[in-house]
């Protein structure tokens, strides 16, 4: 077991849900719930960082002990408690429809999906990739991508591109300064500048003069890495890919076997 030099300092624990917090089934075991109840009642927040949009997080069985959520990689804040946006930063409407223009130029065959505070949207192609993403949103329909509208995340995959190549392409014909990056999934997606679940947990933990050394942080996928590296201890779940568990500063069990709360019990001594 990793312990923090001085356990008893953690004060926010900050978990992504896919592939971590989440099991396969999509839910969250009442041994989980069980330890953050325990951790919140000894002064430790408990947020969620996810990929998720807001009108895609799951129900959660058990309400208020998962206080707030960083959706959207960074992008949007809800107050778990009231269900209440509490900050959002957003891509422009047009700086989407340029990464849109210009990788479908680049790279002819693209698909495209969009997520805004109106609802997500899809091009006909992007439900081959993205049928997963389409699903939690629970949508019923796509809405139609509004250059004038802001965008909270946008996504792009490719027929024939796996999403690690497609990333270093986006990245490398966009003028649109945007942070792009993947969670696994056979897409990529792309984020305003600076907007990460790292630098958005920071302004957070700032607001409530919380260091980030006494912040842990769980997380399986790339869009992770960066909140694992910015905590004072980063740990990956046994399912995560290896690049995050050689960043990662320990290794939790698998999310199908609590890794998330059994780590964090042992942590806390709970």
């Amino acid at each position: 077991m990793v312990s923090l030099p001085n356990p008893s300092r953690v004060r926010l624990v900050a978990t992504d849900l896919d592939g971590t917090l989440l099991r396969s089934d999509q839910a969250i075991s009442d041994r989980t719930f069980e330890v953050f109840a325990q951790a919140q009642a000894a002064g430790i927040a408990i947020v969620a960082a996810t990929g998720r949009g807001p009108s895609a997080l799951p129900t959660f069985a058990q309400a208020g002990v998962i206080e707030m959520a960083v959706c959207s990689n960074g992008a949007v804040v809800v107050d778990l408690h009231t269900g209440v946006e509490v900050e959002r930063s957003d891509l422009s409407g047009a700086s989407v429809d340029t990464i849109f223009a210009e990788v479908s130029a680049a790279v002819p065959g693209s698909r495209f999906a969009w997520e805004t505070a109106i609802g997500f949207g899809w091009d006909e192609g992007f439900a081959r990739h993205g049928q997963i993403v389409i699903d939690s949103y629970g949508a019923s329909g796509s809405v139609a991508f509004d250059p004038s509208l802001p965008v909270s995340k946008a996504f792009l995959a490719h027929d024939d591109i796996g999403y690690a190549e497609l990333a270093a392409r986006v990245k490398d014909v966009i003028s649109v300064e945007a942070e792009v990056t993947s969670a696994g999934l056979p897409f990529v997606v792309a984020t305003a500048p600076g907007v990460t679940k790292a630098n958005t947990l920071d302004r957070l933990c700032a607001r409530r003069g919380i260091d980030a050394s006494e912040v842990v942080a769980f997380g399986d996928s790339w869009n992770d890495l960066d909140m694992l590296s910015w905590a004072g201890l980063g740990i990956a779940m046994e399912n995560a890919n290896d690049e995050v568990k050689e960043a990662a500063d320990a290794v939790a069990g698998s999310h199908d076997e609590d890794g998330v709360a059994n780590f964090l019990a042992d942590l806390l001594g709970l």
